[in-house]
C-alpha cells in the first residue's frame, strides 16, 4: 500500500520539461534555458582495460577529474533530443497486452507495437487475450478491428530521419505534435491528434461471459415504422415466438436504411414478430435493414452518447463480444451493464475502457508513459577550426568517457569578461564545438641529418633537471602525429613550475613554414608550483638524454573555462579509437 507515490506523470513532465528548455528562449533576451554539450573525455587506460571502471560519484571525480580529461564537445540541439520508449516490434503470435485506463502496471506492459513500416499502433483489445495474427496496417483515425480480432489504433509514424537519430534495438522514439509540418508523417499524425476525443469509450470488455442468453441476428424488416418494427424471424435461430422474449433487450439496425440506430425494445409480440422501442427512430427503418436483436448493453458514466450493443454465441449462449458504435465523450468513469430479461440469460458482466486524457492517440508521449530521452550526437573525423583550434576535436585519438555538459562558460572575451554559453545560444557566436583542450605550439632542435625527430617518443618522460619528481605526476597518454610520434607513457613537465598535462594529439602546425614546429593539444593540465601551468618559452626536456628538447612558444588555453558548467550525465566506455573517416554515432538514454 502506498500513501505517497509519485506519479508516472511526473517523470513524463520532467523530461518534457527537458526537451522544452532546451528550446526555451528567454522573453526579454536571446538567452537559452539549457544549452547542453556532449563531450567525449579520457584517453588514459582503464585499471582493467578494456573494461571500463566504474564512475566514481565523488566531488572530486565527477567535478574536478572528469572536467580534466576533456577533450571535446559538440553541442546537443533540440533536434538531436527525443523522447524514447521501449522498443516492441510486432511479431505474428504474440499476445500483446490491451490498454485498460485501471491497469496500475500499463506502462510496463507492451500494449502498443511497431511494424516493419515504422508504424506504431496501440492494442485497445486483444481478443480475450489471444495471439495477433495480423499485422496492423494503414493510418486510419479511427479504431480498427483485424480478423485475428485484435483492435487497432494507429497513433504515429517513425520517418527515415527520426529512424536514424533514435531507433534503436531497445527503444522508439515517441512525440507528440503542436505544429506540424508538411511532412506525410506529421501530417497524419496531426490527423489522428486532432480527431482523438477526450473521455471515449472505445472498447467495452466482456468480462464474465454469462449463460442462457438469445439473439436475432441479420432479421430482415418486414414493415417499418417510427416506433415499431416487424420482422421476418429469419435471423440467426429465428426469432422466439413467446410473448415478450425480447423485452429489455435492444434492436440494432446493422445495414440498410436507418443502419446506426440503436434502441431498446419495451414489447415483443411473439405471435406477429412486431417489436416496440423506447424511443422512436431518427430515420425510418424499410425493407432493406436488417436488423439485430441482442441483450442490451446500457453504459453510465459521468460522460455522454456511449452507446453499444452485445453479440450473443448461437451455441454456447453467452455473450461473445461487445460492439462500441458511438464512443461517447467526457468520460472519466464509467460501467457497463448487460441486462435481457428475467425469461433468459443472465451472469455477463463487462468493464467499459475510458480513454486515457485527451482520447486515444491525442498525446502519443503521456500515452506511450515517454519518461526517458534520448540525446543523438555525432562526431564525424576532425571538427572544429584546425588551424586555429577553435572548437577543434581531434581525430587521430581515442576516448574512453562520454558526459553531458550543462551551461559551460567560455573562457575571456574581448571584453574582459567571461561569457556564459547559452547567454549567446541564438547568435551566430554560438560555438557548435568546443575545445577542452590546451593547444601549446612547441619547437623542438634535435635532429636527424636535416630533418628534425620529434623528441616525444614510445614511453618517454618529458622532465626538468630542477623538478624531476614533477614528471611523475603526469602521462602522456594519446598521441597520433602527422609526421611526429609519442605515445602512452611520457609525461609533459613545465621545466620551471612543474605544471604537467596529459597530451591528446600531436600534429604538425600548420600555422608555421618551420617544420621543426608542432601543435600539442593537452588536457588534465594543472601545476603543483604556484598553480601557474605552461607558459610561453617554457624549457621542455628529455629525460633520456636530460638536454633542452623543445620550448614552448605559444600557449592557447581551452575555450570554455575549467570546471565550468555542470556535468549532468557521465558514462565510461570501452576505448574509442577515432580517425579522421569515421563517425561516432552516439546515442545516450536519459531516464526520468
Amino acid at each position: 500500500m502506498y500513501y505517497r507515490y509519485a506519479t508516472k506523470d511526473l517523470s513524463i513532465n520532467n523530461a518534457q520539461a527537458f526537451v522544452k528548455a532546451l528550446n526555451a528562449v528567454d522573453g526579454s533576451s536571446s538567452k537559452k534555458s539549457v544549452i547542453l554539450y556532449a563531450v567525449m573525455g579520457n584517453t588514459v587506460d582503464w585499471a582493467a582495460e578494456p573494461d571500463p571502471s566504474f564512475v566514481v560519484d565523488s566531488e572530486q571525480n565527477l567535478h574536478y577529474e572528469q572536467h580534466r580529461r576533456f577533450i571535446g564537445a559538440k553541442k546537443i540541439d533540440v533536434g538531436s533530443v527525443s523522447h524514447v520508449v521501449p522498443r516492441h516490434d510486432w511479431i505474428a503470435s504474440t499476445v500483446y497486452a490491451m490498454y485498460r485506463d485501471t491497469d496500475t502496471t500499463m506502462s510496463d506492459r507492451q500494449f502498443y507495437v511497431l511494424t516493419d513500416q515504422y508504424n506504431v499502433y496501440k492494442c485497445l483489445y486483444n481478443n480475450k487475450g489471444s495471439a495477433s495474427s495480423v499485422r496492423p496496417t494503414g493510418f486510419s483515425t479511427l479504431p480498427f478491428t483485424t480478423s485475428d480480432g485484435y483492435t487497432w489504433k494507429y497513433m504515429y509514424t517513425i520517418s527515415l530521419g527520426e529512424a536514424d537519430k533514435f531507433l534503436t534495438s531497445v527503444h522508439m522514439p515517441v512525440k507528440t505534435i503542436v505544429t506540424p509540418d508538411s511532412s506525410p508523417e506529421q501530417t497524419r499524425q496531426a490527423a489522428v491528434q486532432n480527431a482523438a476525443v477526450n473521455g471515449s469509450i472505445e472498447i467495452v470488455e466482456t468480462v464474465a461471459l454469462g449463460s442462457g442468453y438469445f439473439q436475432v441476428a441479420n432479421a430482415v424488416v418486414e414493415v417499418g415504422g417510427r416506433t415499431t418494427l416487424k420482422i421476418s424471424g429469419a435471423g440467426d435461430g429465428g426469432a422466439s415466438p413467446i410473448q415478450g422474449f425480447y423485452n429489455g433487450s435492444s434492436v440494432y439496425i446493422s445495414s440498410g436504411t436507418g443502419v446506426g440506430q440503436l434502441r431498446r425494445i419495451t414489447q415483443w409480440s411473439g405471435a406477429t414478430k412486431t417489436l416496440t422501442v423506447n424511443t422512436a427512430f431518427t430515420t425510418t427503418p424499410n425493407t432493406d435493414s436488417r436488423v439485430i436483436i441482442s441483450p442490451t448493453v446500457t453504459i453510465i458514466g459521468d460522460g455522454h452518447n456511449a452507446q453499444a450493443y452485445s453479440r450473443v454465441s448461437s451455441a454456447t449462449g453467452a455473450i461473445s463480444n461487445v460492439a462500441v458504435i458511438s464512443v461517447g465523450s467526457q468520460y472519466t468513469r464509467a460501467k457497463a451493464i448487460i441486462t435481457s430479461n428475467s425469461i433468459h440469460g443472465s451472469g455477463a458482466t463487462a468493464n467499459a475502457v475510458v480513454s486515457p486524457l485527451g482520447g486515444h492517440g491525442a498525446n502519443p508521449v503521456r500515452e506511450l508513459a515517454a519518461d526517458k530521452i534520448l540525446l543523438n550526437v555525432q562526431f564525424k573525423g576532425s571538427e572544429g577550426v584546425s588551424s586555429t583550434g577553435a572548437g577543434y576535436i581531434p581525430s587521430n585519438t581515442e576516448f574512453r568517457t562520454l558526459s553531458i555538459l550543462k551551461d559551460p562558460v567560455l573562457k575571456v572575451n574581448s571584453n574582459n569578461v567571461h561569457v556564459a554559453v547559452e547567454s549567446i545560444a541564438n547568435t551566430s557566436n554560438s560555438p557548435a564545438t568546443l575545445r577542452f583542450t590546451s593547444r601549446a605550439t612547441i619547437s623542438y632542435t634535435s635532429m636527424d641529418g636535416n630533418v628534425p625527430v620529434n623528441p616525444f617518443v614510445v614511453n618517454d618522460i618529458i622532465t626538468n633537471e630542477r623538478n624531476r619528481l614533477a614528471a611523475e605526476l603526469g602521462t602522456l597518454e594519446f598521441v597520433t602525429t602527422l609526421g611526429a610520434i609519442a605515445r602512452k607513457g611520457a609525461s609533459l613537465v613545465n621545466a620551471v613550475q612543474g605544471a604537467n598535462a596529459h597530451i591528446v594529439y600531436i600534429r604538425d602546425d600548420e600555422t608555421q613554414t618551420d617544420s621543426s614546429f608542432y601543435s600539442v593539444y593537452l588536457n588534465s593540465v594543472q601545476s603543483y608550483s604556484n598553480h601557474v601551468a605552461f607558459t610561453k618559452d617554457d624549457i621542455l626536456l628529455n629525460s633520456t638524454s636530460e638536454t633542452p628538447v623543445a620550448t614552448v612558444e605559444a600557449i592557447l588555453g581551452p575555450e570554455a573555462n575549467t570546471f565550468s558548467g555542470e556535468i549532468i550525465y557521465t558514462e565510461n566506455i570501452r576505448a574509442v579509437a577515432r580517425t579522421p573517416e569515421q563517425i561516432e554515432d552516439i546515442k545516450i538514454i536519459l531516464d526520468f
